[in-house]
């Protein structure tokens, strides 16, 4: 090639556009690289900046329904307005199958095994049911967590639901897990401590008299093992929970307590016992 071409005016345009195709392709394989480090083990995709990255038939997915709750689900195609069609793993007697926007899934992920929990790891998760000692956290584990009623907040807590509701996200550190039941605390301090010390029962004596006789009462919470259920004395000030069974909950066999009852319903309980010393009472709604 002669000095000639060199300076020649084409000969410079041809090396600019020669230049110019080699820097878009080195671009496109960058991209394709890096597209290819966001495929995970299901073929799952995320966005990467201003990319739309595609899900693709037959992904295990967590789609938002609409209620605001995500739902393990599979895909089962992409629509032309953009949307996918997803069949749900449990319709629960609703649709098998719905059009959910792509913003509103995102990659399945397997809850965490007991095995694998770490103590004093942290966590977020959603209070999924309170009771007069704690409440339950789904924190993406294979059971839920307790939250005793020590562990909720620095100091007593007369009360659990002054401290967390239902659907209410709370950052959680694994305490312990133990015969498959795994603990959990809100107050990263409590960690390595007994939980802030025994909680003071209420008082239930007042209740004592009232054995074999039913009251009205509310559900305050409803766990695998049956219901809370809050009652007021009938001639006293007196409030006091107490359990109905889940085999106490009908005459017939219930297999899920929530199949019966739900947070919040009046229901009429019978007290059948008034333990002084375990501050319990057992209730019964069989007729």
């Amino acid at each position: 090639m002669t000095a000639q071409m060199l300076l020649s005016p084409r000969a410079g345009r041809r090396a600019s556009s020669l230049s110019l195709a080699l820097l878009l392709a080195a671009v496109a394989s960058t991209l394709s690289g890096l597209e290819s480090l966001f495929v995970g083990s299901q073929g799952v995709r995320t966005r990467l900046g201003s990319f739309a990255l595609n899900f693709k038939t037959g992904d295990a997915v967590e789609a938002n329904y609409g209620d605001g709750n995500w739902y393990s689900a599979v895909v089962q195609a992409k629509n032309k307005d953009g949307t996918w069609t997803v069949k749900w793993d449990d319709a629960a007697g609703g649709p098998e199958t719905a059009d959910v926007k792509e913003e509103d899934m995102k990659e399945y992920v397997p809850p965490i095994p007991l095995s694998q929990l770490v103590v004093g790891s942290k966590h977020t998760g959603k209070v999924v049911s309170i009771a007069g000692f704690g409440a339950f956290v789904n924190f993406g584990a294979e059971k839920d967590g307790l939250v005793h009623v020590s562990c909720l907040q620095d100091g007593f807590v007369a009360n659990v639901a002054d401290v967390v509701s239902e659907g209410q996200e709370v950052t959680v550190w694994v305490k312990g897990v133990s015969d498959g039941k795994v603990g959990l605390t809100m107050v990263e301090s409590k960690l390595g401590s007994g939980g802030g010390g025994p909680r003071a029962p209420r008082d239930i004596t007042p209740f004592q008299s009232l054995v074999g006789e039913s009251l009205p009462g509310k559900v305050v919470s409803v766990v695998g093992f049956g219901a809370f259920v809050e009652m007021k004395h009938p001639s006293s000030s007196a409030v006091a929970q107490g359990l109905v069974h889940v085999s106490e909950l009908s005459d017939g066999y219930v297999s899920d307590p929530n199949d019966v009852v739900k947070v919040g319903q009046d229901v009429t309980v019978r007290i059948k016992d008034v333990n002084m010393g375990t501050g319990k009472i057992s209730l019964s709604m069989k007729s």
